[in-house]
């Protein structure tokens, strides 16, 4: 079942910003010689399901370049970065787009862009962007988390409470909810999931970090993050939301007594969504992430990527397997038949495998909604070399919000002077 490509909301890429900001603390790696004689075996850590397949199939069509893969588990991700000091890191690794900053700031990833040529021509605009640095590519995209809304249905449909569209008619929502049933809440505020906040950032076109000229901007408590604020204030000043942390025992519970009735979130949620709640198949619809003013955009939590480290010696084999890894449709029918994979290339949205119906979700097709939403996310967002210190100093700052000593506003403030100092504590310019 073939669909046709939506319209892409576009804007200039900030992460193509000059790279000399990301580099002060060390040197970009240029590729290396890769002008080895003969056939060639990779070394690729990764943790995606179906990867082994995917490689399998590589293997038996590539003699000349043999893929070893290890899979990656537990604290393996934290290993990757002493091999690459050390030298002694695989050819290819499997990481999370929000670390790239990081690591090319640390001089441990290889600059591909020789070796792509147009291939960000087959990816969405947000994810390439995503791995592009001062016009130079350090990754392939493989997956993404492109939002949608989903819903009880029946809940909705009991109460009479139209599915909202934008963010104005989900502060109606709630509280028509409220109003049918005090027990009721359209969402949770979980101050431990700080992917929830990114999204509707991401979506209403910000992001926390740019780079101006040779220094970093930080930019946590920006205009686009004050709107996201004023709305979850509201939310939360109102009770229109269940405060509780996600991804607990109690979270689950909420979920499947049924008194939180939507969560606008991933592409990759729904799966654990019916891994958790498998008692209410047929209850669960997934409609388009509500809209901010004069936009039709969606939001992204990110996804994974994959990368050529410092040092290989097979770059040329490595960027050829990431991507026919990542942009044929045999791997991608593989990666998402198996493993679930929201893909990041075109190829692989418009995918029958990925369009099919879901029975949990009453036979909708619900990854066309993603499909829909992955071209409609705004190519605004920079990680900065601190991405992990961020969140875990928004997580600090929502718990004060959750317990009533701070508001939204001040949370933002607060994270703020915080990232600013982490980024001079790691010998940055910052502005």
């Amino acid at each position: 079942m073939a669909r046709k490509r939506t319209k892409k909301w576009f804007v200039p890429t900030l992460a193509a910003a000059a790279t000399s900001a990301l580099l002060l603390a060390g040197c970009s790696t240029g590729p290396a010689d890769t002008s080895a004689d003969g056939p060639v075996t990779l070394e690729f850590w990764g943790w995606a399901t179906g990867l082994e397949s995917a490689v399998e199939a590589w293997n038996a069509e590539n003699p000349d370049i043999q893929v070893d893969f290890f899979r990656m588990t537990g604290d393996d991700g934290a290993k990757v970065p002493p091999a690459i000091d050390a030298g002694t890191a695989p050819d290819v690794v499997q990481m999370s787009i929000h670390s790239l900053a990081g690591h090319i700031v640390n001089n441990r990833l290889t600059d591909i862009t020789d070796y792509v040529g147009d291939l960000g021509d087959e990816f969405t605009e947000s994810s390439w962007g995503g791995v592009s640095f001062d016009g130079a590519v350090y990754a392939v995209p493989q997956d993404s988390g492109p939002t949608g809304l989903l819903y009880r249905s029946d809940i909705f449909e009991k109460y009479g409470v139209a599915v909202p569209t934008t963010w104005a008619e989900y502060l109606d929502a709630a509280r028509a909810l409220k109003a049918a049933d005090p027990n009721v809440y359209i969402a949770q505020f979980s101050p431990n999931e700080t992917g929830l906040w990114l999204e509707q950032v991401w979506q209403n076109g910000g992001t926390w970090n740019t780079i101006d000229g040779d220094a970093w901007t930080v930019e946590v408590d920006n205009q686009q993050s004050q709107e996201v604020a004023a709305i979850w204030q509201t939310l939360l000043d109102e009770d229109l939301v269940k405060v509780i942390d996600m991804w607990t025992p109690e979270y689950w519970a909420e979920i499947n007594a049924g008194t939180i009735a939507s969560i606008n979130y991933a592409a990759w949620f729904p799966a654990l969504l019916e891994e958790n709640a498998g008692g209410l198949s047929g209850l669960w619809s997934v409609a388009p992430t509500p809209t901010f003013p004069d936009s039709d955009a969606a939001g992204e939590t990110g996804g994974s990527v994959d990368v050529v480290p410092a040092g290989t010696e097979n770059v040329e084999q490595a960027v050829e397997f990431i991507t026919w890894l990542n942009s044929s449709p045999e791997s991608l029918e593989i990666l998402i038949g198996e493993g679930g994979l929201f893909p990041t290339a075109i190829t692989g949205l418009e995918s029958d495998v990925l369009l099919s119906e879901e029975e949990y979700f009453g036979g909708q097709v619900i990854n066309e909604v993603f499909a829909d939403a992955a071209q409609k996310v705004p190519n605004t967002w920079v990680d900065g070399p601190n991405y992990d210190l961020t969140q875990d100093a928004l997580k600090d700052a929502f718990a004060q919000v959750a317990n009533g000593n701070s508001t939204f506003a001040e949370a933002l403030a607060s994270v703020q002077t915080q990232t600013v100092g982490i980024l001079t504590d790691m010998g940055l310019n910052v502005r």
